[in-house]
């Protein structure tokens, strides 16, 4: 049959990560620049208000205090821990839009085979860094992943560390 691959960066990380939790024809999923904060506060209460407002005109909400109530609900509490294809998540350190520590937590309650990649001192968009410069470069990391993924090649579950020499640092996860 047919192999699906699902892809997502910034908020299309949390959509895909819902995606595959649902949907079990999904084989494979690799997700970057995280979105993955439940509740999205710091995206749309401490970075520019022009996420808020795009994201609000986008789910067609014009009363912020309902549209508050309704990224509360933004969450993969009670999906991920669903996922049980390959799952790789690239990352930036520095996140400003959705601090590593949640993408952290949602991988700790997988238990399927997974990745987190962290590159070093990056922010949401994940490059233009020494670690991403001298390291994997983070797109061709994520199409490699997901091919090897649909060819069947197995992954094992950790946790890369790129550090700004470009050295990946692996501990199992």
């Amino acid at each position: 049959g047919d192999k699906i691959g699902v892809t997502g960066t910034s908020f299309g990380s949390f959509f895909g990560t819902i995606l595959t939790a649902n949907e079990p024809r999904i084989a494979a999923t690799a997700v970057s620049a995280t979105c993955l904060e439940p509740g999205c506060h710091t995206i749309f209460e401490e970075a520019s208000p022009t996420f808020k407002k795009r994201f609000m005109w986008m789910s067609n909400f014009t009363d912020e205090a309902k549209f508050d109530e309704f990224v509360k609900t933004l969450t993969w509490e009670g999906h991920a821990e669903k996922i049980f294809k390959p799952y790789l998540v690239v990352a930036g350190e520095a996140d400003e839009l959705s601090p590593l520590e949640y993408t952290e937590r949602m991988i700790a309650t997988m238990t399927g085979p997974r990745q987190l990649v962290v590159y070093a001192d990056s922010r949401h968009s994940v490059g233009n860094v020494p670690s991403a410069n001298l390291g994997p470069f983070p797109p061709t990391l994520v199409a490699d992943w997901l091919l090897a993924r649909l060819n069947g090649k197995p992954m094992k579950s950790e946790r890369w560390y790129v550090d700004p020499t470009g050295r990946i640092n692996k501990t199992s996860i």
